[in-house]
């Protein structure tokens, strides 16, 4: 489905009629299963409720029923923003860490895929507590985040900001930040290493 492949980035917005008409309606509520009130709170989330797009939400399921049966517990940091949300997110971060570090990790509204519902940000719990997924003291990520890597494509997610491709992606290594755009293409783009910037430009090229 070509829903599922749209590219948003720091060079393309999402346009204001597909986010009213086609993503607010695909929205479901989805279970988090760890406290983000602080988060809520930073970005204005009023009503406390984390939102993916139907098909991701219902997918996100299957892998962390997966992970579960692998010893790896997942859980939902961020989901679905809106306009407004993704700005109160990114005026937080030149607050806090100054505009350079904001505009590494987050994007103006519309150029976020947050604003998709195809997009979270996940977590592992480790050590009985939540914050598994960071990145240690030295930029390296445990062997449990290495593991949920390999898989995510069996289940049609991406990494959608990997390591040694900040140049494309424009944004920073996240490991936390996965992406759904279907079996077919994850498939693709785990074996060819590439980003979704890169599969898109190969396939207008067809």
């Amino acid at each position: 489905m070509t829903y599922y492949k749209i590219l948003v980035n720091k060079d393309t917005r999402i346009e204001e009629l597909y986010y009213e008409n086609i993503v607010k309606p695909s929205l479901v509520p989805v279970e988090t299963f760890k406290n983000n009130d602080m988060l809520y709170n930073i970005f204005h989330v009023e009503d406390k409720t984390t939102y993916l797009e139907k098909t991701t939400a219902n997918k996100f399921n299957l892998l962390r029923n997966y992970a579960k049966g692998n010893n790896v517990i997942l859980g939902i940091t961020s989901g679905f923003l809106t306009f407004e949300q993704q700005m109160f997110k990114y005026e937080y971060f030149v607050r806090k860490r100054g505009k350079e570090f904001a505009e590494k990790s987050a994007c103006f509204p519309g150029y976020s895929e947050h604003n998709t519902g195809l997009a979270l940000d996940c977590d592992i719990f480790k050590n009985n507590k939540w914050g598994g997924i960071a990145l240690d003291s030295e930029g390296n990520i445990n062997s449990e985040t290495a593991w949920l890597h390999t898989v995510l494509h069996k289940f049609g997610f991406i990494l959608r900001y990997p390591k040694g491709k900040e140049n494309i992606t424009k944004m920073k290594f996240e490991p936390w930040h996965i992406r759904y755009v279907g079996e077919d293409v994850s498939k693709f783009i785990y074996e060819k290493r590439i980003t979704l910037e890169e599969y898109c430009k190969l396939e207008s090229n067809i």
